[in-house]
């Protein structure tokens, strides 16, 4: 089956212990853990199991952690080992890599408090923890720990707009499906992803690419504020104005500053678009790639459009497929036209609303409960360059042919000069990007396959494939640093990426010794 690109309960009106807000959230000395618990009305001395921690096993460790949160929680916010609960948990993750982790607990926060101490006990214990929204970031360990505490935001997962509309409050455990849902009936809706399944949390800390992109910008660069929790235990709300080196940081920064516990997103007109989910043949891949380059080229001319292109295999025959977005419902807008004057061998065009696209989206997308790896890269704009890398991957993919169940393929994005010109507001952010370098290509090696057995032969090939393309990109000239977080794999390091300027303030703004920037998840 063809598919398209994997584009990686109600908010308390009140709290049962007191909020402590932080007044300085970079640390100059080692906070008083047992203290700031105390803040949030945690007594340790009546958690027996938390005495004689520095003589225990990290096994120990995340035991007293865990019956700890047990203790405070109960067994309907804490899944213990060995349960049905904590078992039937495996299941909300996208790829299999994440859901063969075994995490000591899962602990399901309610409030913004429940994750404070959460995070003051992992501290306090030494026991690792993990994050996890909607789940979908491929690799090991991303939002699931292994022996450790993954902390679950599930239940966190209310959506409000403020009063006069123009900001969405979105917990942390909501996936784009539902936002997009609840925003539709006013009319409105956020800077978010493309898929009903995808978790708000991910995505827009690492970027995020929407169908309004061309228009307004990354998601990252339509954050009012963010609510978060970091290393020291107390909760802080950033914004352009309040702890500005913070909220720069978070647009770009992933989860190395803390756990936010609310997005606060401004939000826009969504109205009836006009989509065209358009198949050629693979003799077309040239045409494509021209159609691909003048459409992305015309970014600042109109705003409207938007483009996915996806070269891949699927039941043993390649295809190409070019995904068009405009915003208004035109009948035959003239960003479409480089494309539709090369003939298809099938058109789908379409009036849709954002609920109703987001779902057909995800319904052409096969990888959940598969194996999956992303991989990334950028270059300069080229449309000749495209052309060859497009046919270059097709052409070496009877390389793994006979790995069972693999579905390979590459999907083709750009920065435009707008989203470049975007990234300058509310102070900018980490990316470290402007609008002289666009448009950029981005491409995003997506893979699935069964067994782990056939785990290194997929990386391998993906990471030669990379190195040929990135090693042609330098030969003409058009090579680029810039790793997306969102289609990272665990082998790429994407801060290094945004460049020494961007790293220094990063670091600047880093608590030391608790979140970490040090080069990509795993050595490859």
């Amino acid at each position: 089956m063809m598919r398209a690109l994997r584009l990686v309960g109600a908010w308390p009106t009140a709290c049962s212990i007191a909020l402590v807000q932080a007044n300085n959230y970079i640390e100059t000395d080692e906070p008083n853990v047992i203290a700031v618990l105390g803040g949030y009305g945690i007594d340790v001395s009546s958690l027996p199991v938390l005495t004689n921690l520095p003589e225990q096993s990290t096994s120990s460790s995340c035991s007293a952690a865990c019956q700890s949160l047990h203790s405070l929680h109960g067994s309907d916010r804490v899944l213990i080992q060995d349960t049905a609960t904590h078992a039937d948990f495996k299941g909300s993750f996208w790829s299999n890599q994440q859901a063969e982790v075994q995490p000591y607990c899962i602990f399901k926060p309610a409030v913004n408090t429940d994750v404070a101490v959460a995070v003051l006990l992992s501290r306090l214990t030494g026991c690792p923890f993990a994050a996890k929204g909607g789940g979908h970031v491929p690799f090991r360990g991303a939002s699931n720990s292994p022996g450790g505490i993954t902390i679950s935001f599930a239940d966190m997962n209310d959506v409000s707009l403020s009063e006069d509309r123009s900001v969405a409050s979105i917990g942390p455990g909501n996936v784009w499906g539902r936002v997009y849902g609840i925003l539709e009936p006013y009319g409105l809706a956020v800077i978010g992803g493309r898929e009903t399944s995808i978790g708000v949390g991910g995505l827009v800390t690492g970027g995020g690419i929407s169908f309004y992109s061309n228009q307004y910008g990354l998601a990252l660069d339509n954050v009012e504020s963010f609510e978060v929790v970091i290393a020291s235990g107390h909760i802080v709300t950033a914004s352009a104005t309040h702890y500005p080196d913070l909220y720069w940081a978070l647009r770009g920064g992933g989860n190395n500053f803390g756990l936010i516990t609310r997005f606060n997103l401004y939000t826009i007109p969504s109205s009836t678009m006009r989509r065209s989910r358009r198949v050629y043949m693979e003799t077309q891949i040239p045409d494509v790639a021209n159609a691909f380059a003048s459409f992305a080229r015309a970014g600042p001319s109109d705003g409207n459009a938007q483009q996915i292109v996806v070269f891949g295999r699927s039941e043993g025959k390649n295809f190409v497929q070019a995904e068009l977005t405009y915003l208004i419902d035109v009948a035959d807008p003239a960003s479409f036209r480089p494309y539709k004057t090369i003939p298809a061998v099938s058109d789908t065009t379409e009036s849709i609303k954002l609920v109703q696209y987001s779902e057909k989206i995800e319904a052409i997308d096969t990888h959940s409960g598969h194996r999956n790896v992303f991989w990334t890269m950028t270059v300069l704009l080229d449309e000749s360059f495209a052309s060859w890398a497009a046919q270059y991957f097709l052409e070496i993919l009877s390389q793994v042919a006979n790995v069972s169940g693999v579905s390979p393929s590459v999907v083709y994005q750009t920065l435009t000069e707008p989203m470049l010109a975007n990234m300058t507001k509310y102070g900018g952010n980490a990316l470290g990007l402007d609008n002289t370098q666009g448009p950029l290509h981005v491409f995003n090696v997506d893979f699935a396959w069964d067994n782990a057995a056939d785990d290194e032969t997929i990386y391998a090939f993906i990471h030669g494939y990379c190195n040929t393309v990135i090693g042609e990109a330098k030969k003409r000239g058009i090579a680029h640093d810039f790793i997306f977080m969102n289609y990272a794999s665990q082998f790429q390091d994407v801060i290094a990426s945004y460049g020494a300027d961007s790293n220094a303030r990063l670091k600047k703004t880093l608590q030391p010794g608790h979140f970490k920037l040090k080069g990509a998840p795993v050595v490859y």
